[in-house]
């Protein structure tokens, strides 16, 4: 038997029928599945052209008068290297970031260009490490956000809001949005191949000339869909699922929380220590942290942590709104006997 001619008729045979497929109907794809309906431009460009998906780890946009502040009177930050949008680029310099349960993130890097208001992005998990409840918002929109203490070499910042879980979003260049019919802050679908793939909902795309096409997700979108910097991803219809809206169990179904004090930590770092008692609000509401800034109207911050219970054996612990007691102090001071009252 002449094999290699077998295998030329299989070969032959096999593409007469596809085509003879296709041509019969028009909604087949060359993989046989039937598209019902009009494709949009969003359908017919997912399987021809894919969108660079980068991972945003936890970062900090700076304003000037805080770069003064956490750096140095007029100080310049230092270029790292440039982003994969144009004009974007991280900085040298880092800063650690505090929540409300005196848990820290140190290196926390700074991105480039300067903003009119300082933002700080970060993940569901890296807010569960701070203690901070940080509401998902699109860049730029801060009011009402989360609040934090953020802490540089030189001094530190109380951001009042700022805080945010940066939403899923897309940048696409003018061409490539045409290419895909969307028009500017559309939100679309986007799947994600590979063994943990997924597909995200409302992703906000953003239009611009001067744009390279890029997805953003956090880290603990990345991780779930298993994405690294430079995974391609693709922009799909998902409008065939049923949307649905956001629902909780009740408590007899509501599965048992697992305890983990993993993420629990006292700072002991002298040095932010130092710094965070350099933390002030003016009553105009502005940050201090640098020694020429403060002035009369400067109220510090006492805080008493573990270490400190010892100079308050005899006196007790008088909380208020200039003197932070942190919660390992706090039960430990209670475990000691050591009496707490609490100043309005």
């Amino acid at each position: 038997m002449d094999t290699e001619r077998l295998i030329r008729d299989i070969v032959a045979n096999v593409i007469s029928k596809i085509e003879a497929g296709v041509s019969g109907n028009p909604n087949a794809s060359s993989s046989g599945q039937v598209m019902s309906g009009k494709k949009t431009g969003a359908q017919e460009g997912s399987s021809q052209k894919k969108i660079v998906c980068g991972v945003s780890v936890r970062h900090v946009h700076l304003c000037r008068e805080h770069v003064d502040v956490l750096f140095g009177k007029a100080y310049e930050m230092q270029v790292l290297k440039e982003l994969y949008q144009p004009g974007t680029y991280a900085y040298k310099e880092t800063v650690t970031v505090v929540g409300p349960r005196l848990n820290a993130i140190q290196n926390v890097r700074v991105l480039g260009p300067l903003r009119d208001r300082t933002q700080v992005e970060l993940a569901k998990t890296d807010c569960i490490i701070l203690g901070i409840d940080a509401p998902v918002r699109p860049s730029g929109q801060l009011s009402g956000t989360a609040s934090a203490v953020i802490i540089g070499p030189r001094g530190a910042v109380y951001l009042k809001d700022g805080i945010i879980r940066a939403n899923r979003h897309m940048h696409l260049c003018t061409k490539d949005a045409e290419y895909f019919g969307i028009k500017d802050n559309d939100a679309v679908d986007v799947r994600v191949a590979g063994p943990k793939g997924l597909t995200f909902n409302n992703v906000q795309v953003r239009i611009s000339p001067d744009y390279k096409s890029e997805m953003h997700v956090d880290t603990d979108d990345g991780n779930a869909a298993d994405i690294v910097n430079g995974t391609f991803v693709e922009i799909v219809d998902a409008s065939c699922v049923s949307p649905i809206s956001l629902q909780m169990a009740d408590g007899a179904n509501t599965p048992p929380q697992i305890p983990d004090s993993s993420f629990t930590g006292e700072i002991t770092d002298p040095n932010i220590l130092k710094s965070m008692n350099n933390i002030a609000l003016d009553p105009a509401g502005k940050s201090a942290g640098l020694p020429e800034r403060q002035s009369a109207n400067v109220q510090k911050k006492t805080i008493i942590t573990t270490g400190d219970l010892d100079d308050y054996k005899d006196n007790g612990i008088e909380v208020s709104e200039n003197v932070i007691l942190s919660p390992l102090a706090r039960d430990e001071a209670l475990k000691r006997g050591i009496k707490i009252s609490y100043k309005e």
